[in-house]
């Protein structure tokens, strides 16, 4: 873990986005923690269909399910947080382009 890294233990949604948006690959505790919010929202979101193994070493899963957080957060949760900045752009699964508000 680095500096700005913090005990992951039940974290919400805001820090988990937060922290995915620190690190390109998550690994360790903040995957498990990705993995569980995810698998929490099954059924609740369109855009996440299904329960996934956070015990996979597939990079294409992993981002997958990165993504469909980003995607949960962009189009369904409410409200929004001020500490998440979107970037007005997609990416290749229409995933939609946040940033950190460095003005709070």
């Amino acid at each position: 873990m680095n500096e700005h890294s913090f005990v992951y233990l039940g974290m919400d949604l805001e820090n988990l986005l937060l922290e995915l948006l620190k690190t390109s690959f998550p690994k360790g505790p903040l995957k498990s923690e990705m993995f569980k919010m995810h698998n929490s929202l099954v059924g609740k979101s369109v855009h996440i269909k299904k329960a996934e193994s956070e015990y996979t070493m597939c990079g294409s899963c992993i981002m997958r399910v990165k993504s469909n957080l980003f995607k949960y957060y962009h189009h369904e949760y409410e409200p929004k947080f001020d500490s998440l900045v979107f970037q007005d752009k997609y990416v290749l699964d229409k995933r939609p382009v946040y940033g950190i508000n460095k003005k709070r």
